[in-house]
């Protein structure tokens, strides 16, 4: 019985990475992200009461952690289908 349902993951597995839908599920979920903390971003900026360039600092803050996210799974996806 164990065997029979580690060879049905298997075969599951396999399936899904004959496909690549694991790295379409990721860039779709980075893609989300992205939308999200962009739709953030210029509610903040609009609506703080902070000048200029604190605004930009903080978005730059929380941005360029995302962005290097964001980029390493566009080349590893773009890699990967190679």
């Amino acid at each position: 019985m164990k065997d029979n349902l580690l060879s049905l993951i298997a075969r599951f597995w396999d399936w899904i990475d004959d496909r690549d839908i694991d790295k379409h599920l990721v860039s779709l979920f980075i893609l989300g992200g992205t939308y999200r903390i962009t739709e953030w971003a210029m509610t903040f900026a609009r609506t703080c009461d902070k000048p200029g360039i604190e605004v930009a600092a903080i978005l730059g803050a929380v941005l360029a952690p995302y962005m290097a996210l964001q980029a390493a799974a566009v080349s590893f996806y773009f890699r990967a289908r190679q």
